[in-house]
Formats: C-alpha cells, structure tokens, sequence
C-alpha cells in the first residue's frame, strides 16, 4: 500500500474518533441558556405549548416531541431529553444506507465526514433544540430527493412526501425549503399524480406559517434579530469543509457543470432570495444556525459533483478543522450562564445576592432585559441548586459587597451577557475589590460580553 493510501485510511479513523469525543464533550456540559428555556417550555402541558406557538420562532413540534418523552421520564430527568437526537442520528445513518443505491462508498463516507465536521452537527446537533430533528429529515428529505430522480422506484417518492411534511412542521425556513425543493420538482416531472403531491405538500408547508407564525413572520412581530451581517458570516463560518468543497469544484471548472450545479442547488438560492428579500423589505429575521435545514442539500449535491482525485484534502481539513475550530466551540456553551449559576450555589454562596445584566448596563436597576431571560434564570436555579440567591440590580448588589463581603466566602457576584455593558474600570473606579474572569461567552471581549464578576 502506497503513502496515499495509508494516509487515507489513517484519516478515516481519526476524523470519526475525534468526532464522537468532542461529541460525548460537548453531552457533559450543563445546559445553556436557550436550552434551559426549551426545558421550562416544554414541561408545560400541552395547551401552553400550544396557545404560545405565535410568540415563537419554531413551531411547536418539537416542543411536543420534548413532552411526550418528559411525561414518559419524568421532569427530574431533564438532561435525558437530549437521547431523543440519537433517534435523529438514526435517522441520518438511514440516509446514509439509501445513499448507497446511487453513490459510491467513498463518496458517502466523504459526505459524512463533511456533515459531522460542520458546526451545524457538532455544536447544534445534541442542542435540547429543533436543530438537530432539522438536521436529520432535512438530510433524508434530500436523500429521498436525489432518489426520486436517480431511480424509478415509487417508495422513495412516497418517503420524499413524508420527510417533506414532517421537516415543514419544525420551523417556517425548514417549510420555505420544503416548498422551493418541490417547484424544482414539479419542473422535472411529468407525472401528474406526483406533481398533485407535491402540491399538496408545498400547500401544507405554506399553511403552517399561518396556523403558527403568522404573529412572527408575517406580521413582523417583535422578530428582530441585530447583527445581521454577523449571521450572514456565521452562515459560511458554519460549515467550511463544504465551502472548501466549492473551491474545489471551481477547480474543474466549466460551463456546463457549472450550469448543473446552479441547477441543482437552485432551491437554496430561491429560499435565501425569499429570506433576504424579506429582510430588507421588513426587517432582519436570518441567523446562521437556520441555514441547518439547506446544509445536509448542500452539501449532498456538491459532493454529487465532487471529482475523487479532491477527497483527501477534504479529509485532512475536516480533520483539521474539527481539531482546532468547531470541537473546541461545541465544547463552550453560547452563554456558559448556567455553568456559572451551578457551580456557583454552594454553601458559602446562600443568601448573597447576585445580580445579572442582559442588555441594559451595570448601573441599572432593571433586573432583566425581558420576561425570557427572568424565565432563563429562576429555572436554572430551579435545576441546577435548592440553594437559593436574590437576584438584585447592579448597584445594590455591589453597595450589598460594600458592606458584607469579608464574611462571605462566595466570590461570584455578577454576570453580564449583553451587548451595552461598559469598561470594567466603571467598576473598578468605585469599588477597588471588584474585577472581571478570563470566563467569557465565546472568548467574546466586545463591551465585556459574557463578563463573569468576582470579586478578588
């Protein structure tokens, strides 16, 4: 065997070992900030979960799955939750063992490697979220696609009509590509009774944004979302193993393939013209982490395309890539807010007060920048410590530090998360015990965000 082939085959155990230990990583972690939320949701009964649909951004089914298994477990056993995305997991290695009618071994194995290496599976995947159902039915929503076309065969048509129906139940971008993958479709088919099909799918796909968003999406609705063009970069930052894909795609370059490649991944380009358009007619609703539901297409069709002589370079920057960029994110909570509330309710921390900012300065006396981030907090008390902290503004916990401190031995007095929090010398001025941690959300040092307030 040649130094190419060892080299091959070295990488396709390394790339899944370093796969499967950021992931049993990233399981250990304490739940962060939008998880704890999705908790609280969904432990309510499901007539809450329902009556609240309009003012949220996913649909309620997921919510609902979370339930059904909660009411099965038992509330107390809210980390268990996120076993139902092993299910998921199964469901994209479902879509593995189809790929093989039409792709080869190698091909699919660079197909997973190019999923699993992507920030969109290893930080969203196991999420107590929507993004890891998207993830798996919109990559077997794809594979019944790529079947559909590439083989006679009825059941994978019936199969691409179910995957569709149940990924446009999660989320309205989820139906956005549900319905364009269906017009390209109905364009390539003659079939009268699969074209009735995919209308009715694209009609029930469009229903859902009026049965459950219709407050969010077309009204506007308090469905702002702040920098913008962040969530445009994160978009590629997301996933460069298939941005890389591209480049060397580019490398063969030549009209015609060009031309079917354009064709092919048509639909993602209808539904981002659909959301950008919306945004800059009403206001910005796109962040990265919806670009789940177009990636498993995505990268499946370039991949399609993708010249074997490419494969081991792809192999080694995924590697790389995992190694040193999205292994270690997955293993860093967005907000590592509840960490800090966990690890910070021990004995000597009961009855100090504890103060949390989002968005509205040290020196407020607002508590909380919303009823969500209130919500956010008393549940990971709630999960995480019977111990017990008041929570009190900026200025009467630091004046409360003034007076008390040396009898306590709790050091944490403070976490600020927001985008409006000033220098740490506003505080240093006034209190010369008082500095910031190295704990940051994301090694974020923009305006302090994610500052975690001790006192020395």
């Amino acid at each position: 065997m040649n130094i190419k082939g060892r080299i091959n085959i070295l990488l396709n155990i390394l790339i899944p070992a370093s796969i499967v230990s950021f992931i049993f990583l990233q399981l250990s972690l304490p739940l962060w900030h939008d998880e704890i939320y999705q908790f609280w949701y969904s432990s309510k009964d499901f007539n809450f979960i329902l009556s609240t649909t309009r003012a949220e951004a996913n649909y309620p089914l997921h919510t609902i799955i979370y339930k059904i298994l909660l009411i099965i477990i038992g509330n107390e056993n809210f980390e268990k939750i996120v076993l139902l995305h092993f299910l998921s997991l199964a469901i994209t290695f479902f879509s593995f063992f189809l790929l093989r009618k039409v792709f080869s071994i190698e091909k699919i194995l660079i197909l997973a490697f190019i999923l699993f290496s992507s920030e969109y599976f290893l930080r969203f995947f196991f999420e107590i979220r929507t993004y890891g159902f998207v993830f798996s039915w919109s990559f077997l929503f794809s594979t019944s696609y790529i079947l559909t076309l590439l083989r006679d065969d009825k059941s994978y048509f019936y199969l691409l009509i179910f995957s569709g129906l149940v990924l446009s139940a999660f989320h309205p971008i989820a139906g956005l590509f549900v319905v364009s993958v269906m017009l390209k479709f109905i364009f390539e088919n003659s079939s009268v009774s699969k074209r009735i099909f995919s209308l009715a799918l694209i009609f029930i796909s469009c229903s859902f944004v009026f049965i459950f968003s219709s407050g969010r999406l077309l009204m506007n609705e308090d469905f702002h979302i702040n920098s913008y063009y962040i969530h445009i970069r994160n978009t590629g930052v997301f996933m460069i193993p298939v941005i890389i894909t591209g480049a060397l795609l580019l490398i063969d370059f030549s009209k015609i393939r060009f031309r079917k490649i354009l064709f092919d991944i048509s639909p993602i380009i209808f539904s981002m013209v659909v959301i950008y358009s919306y945004s800059i007619i009403t206001s910005p609703f796109y962040q990265g982490r919806y670009f789940t539901t177009f990636f498993p297409y995505l990268s499946l069709f370039l991949i399609k395309h993708l010249n074997s002589k490419h494969i081991l370079v792809l192999k080694i920057s995924s590697l790389l890539l995992i190694i040193f960029l999205y292994g270690p994110r997955a293993a860093t909570p967005y907000t590592n807010f509840e960490g800090i509330i966990e690890s910070s309710h021990s004995s000597g921390c009961e009855g100090v007060p504890l103060f949390l900012e989002n968005d509205t300065g040290l020196n407020s006396d607002k508590r909380f920048k919303s009823e969500f981030d209130e919500i956010v907090y008393y549940h990971a008390e709630e999960i995480y410590s019977g111990i017990k902290r008041p929570v009190q503004s900026s200025k009467d916990t630091i004046l409360w530090w003034k007076e008390n401190y040396d009898d306590y031995a709790c050091r944490t007095i403070g976490i600020s998360i927001g985008d409006n929090i000033p220098d740490a010398n506003f505080l240093l001025k006034n209190e010369n015990n008082l500095t910031f941690s190295t704990k940051s959300v994301e090694s974020c040092t923009k305006n302090r965000c994610g500052v975690i307030w001790n006192i020395n």
